[in-house]
């Protein structure tokens, strides 16, 4: 009987091992059709015209043409959908002063590139060599215009040394233009900037601006600015005031906001 089992258990094992070779060689086979199949998809992917860019497509963009973007890209279409890089794009994008952010993705079916901006927004614009500098609310020059731009807060009161397209702005007296840039920041952090008009500060010790072509604010000096403009919106929400309500507003006064129709 043992002679029986003994012999029952090498040809288990045989069984075993005839079905473990046969298990490799399918799963050789298999992958060498799957590698055979990758190069053939890689090879359809990078080295045929199926996968060539036709088209582009650019979204976001305000100030900023499409010819400039496209211009400064460059050549895209009829390139390699998967082989051209979007860090490539995205480079030569965040070279444009008015380029804040840029998203670029990719679409197989047609084979497509989408290029998403995010512009910089103008702050204030003063006046500089003959024109206006244009600059944001961190101090970069987004450009350098030959006259006013509507809708774009204009600066009073301040010397220009220095406005190149995407550099930071340089004023004469360096003091004076951190604390202009700060009231800059609260002035933004406080929702207003985009319906100031006009802004002065000629006195650094009488700071002003107009809201909405309507409103005359005196702030003093630009210490707690911050609070002066949670005055002054709080203010302007208030039940006293309309849409239409002319006049001028006082913040100069410590903890009031005194408006005079």
């Amino acid at each position: 009987m043992a002679k029986r089992k003994g012999a029952g258990d090498i040809q288990t094992r045989h069984d075993e091992r005839r079905k473990k070779r046969i298990r490799e060689q399918k799963m050789r086979r298999i992958a060498f059709f799957s590698f055979l199949a990758l190069v053939a998809v890689l090879i359809v992917m990078f080295f045929t015209p199926l996968f060539n860019i036709k088209n582009v497509e650019i979204a976001g963009n305000n100030r900023i043409s499409n010819e400039e973007i496209t211009s400064t890209v460059g050549e895209i279409e009829g390139r390699n959908l998967f082989s051209y890089r979007k860090g490539k794009i995205k480079n030569r994008l965040y070279k444009l002063a008015y380029v804040e952010k840029v998203s670029v993705k990719k679409k197989a079916f047609p084979p497509t590139i989408r290029i998403d901006i995010k512009e910089c927004i103008p702050a204030f614009q003063a006046e500089y060599a003959g024109g206006f500098a244009v600059v944001n609310k961190s101090g970069k020059v987004l450009e350098q215009a030959g006259e006013k731009i509507e809708g774009v807060p204009t600066m009073q009161g301040v010397l220009i040394s220095s406005a190149k397209e995407g550099d930071t702005v340089a004023f004469k007296d360096a003091e004076a233009q951190k604390i202009i840039m700060s009231c800059i920041e609260n002035m933004e952090k406080a929702g207003i900037i985009s319906d100031i008009t006009v802004m002065s500060f000629e006195d650094m010790t009488n700071i002003t601006f107009n809201y909405q072509n309507r409103l005359d604010v005196i702030c003093g000096t630009h210490i707690d600015f911050q609070r002066k403009l949670a005055l002054f919106k709080e203010a302007v929400n208030s039940n006293k005031l309309t849409e239409n309500s002319r006049g001028t507003i006082n913040l100069s006064t410590t903890g009031k906001a005194i408006y005079t129709p």
